[in-house]
């Protein structure tokens, strides 16, 4: 049978995507995932981000894509589920292997400089409050979820980010807690490092956008 010039090309990205995902997908992968943290505004009102816990909840085996989950069912290690990220899948949905941030790096700490971004660039100077100065208003944070996951499909796949990030602290809307949410979803036709760094990029700028919407929006 005669192949069109579309289902070549869509073949092609298939036997791509099958390769990273057959052939690295079953181990674990590191992605560098940063946020790019500016400098205090020159005034503003003070803040001091004293804590950010991770509470996400994990799967052993789960049905959801979106729930998180470690390859081996190594849920209950915290030295990788403070680092996890992501699942990597087959191209039939099946769970490989996971994608983790490099030794040193934590959600809590990723999550941390994505508020600290937000903050500042909403006008506020986020300052260290250790020592005891109590210079900054204390900000505290639960991470409820951060996550990414890919979905496949017969002519290509879509990569998904989600974070909920619960905040409580003396600045409104804060006062009482308030949970922020940030997502994305993309269309790829392949699912290396630079398409996840690149879904979990534009993810975490819509978490940073979405809590200076509430800290500006008031």
């Amino acid at each position: 049978m005669k192949r069109t010039g579309k289902s070549l090309y869509s073949a092609a990205a298939l036997a791509a995507m099958a390769l990273f995902m057959g052939g690295c997908a079953t181990s674990r992968g590191i992605l560098d995932v940063r946020v790019d943290v500016p400098e205090n505004p020159s005034s503003g009102k003070a803040v001091s981000i004293v804590r950010v816990v991770d509470n996400r909840h994990f799967e052993e085996a789960p049905r959801d894509a979106s729930i998180p989950s470690l390859k081996d069912r190594d849920i209950g290690n915290r030295a990788l589920t403070s680092r996890a990220i992501a699942r990597k899948r087959n191209t039939y949905g099946k769970a490989l292997g996971d994608v983790l941030l490099p030794e040193g790096r934590t959600v809590e700490g990723l999550v941390k400089e994505a508020l600290t971004r937000s903050f500042r660039e909403a006008g506020y100077r986020v300052v260290d409050n250790a020592g005891g100065s109590g210079e900054g208003a204390p900000i505290e944070a639960e991470i409820e979820q951060l996550w990414g996951w890919i979905t496949p499909g017969f002519w290509s796949a879509s990569l998904q980010f989600e974070a909920k990030v619960r905040i409580k602290g003396d600045v409104q809307p804060f006062q009482e807690g308030k949970t922020v949410r940030g997502y994305v979803l993309l269309h790829t036709q392949g699912a290396g490092s630079g398409q996840w760094l690149n879904t979990f990029n534009k993810g975490l700028d819509s978490l940073v956008q979405e809590v200076k919407n509430e800290l500006t929006t008031r």
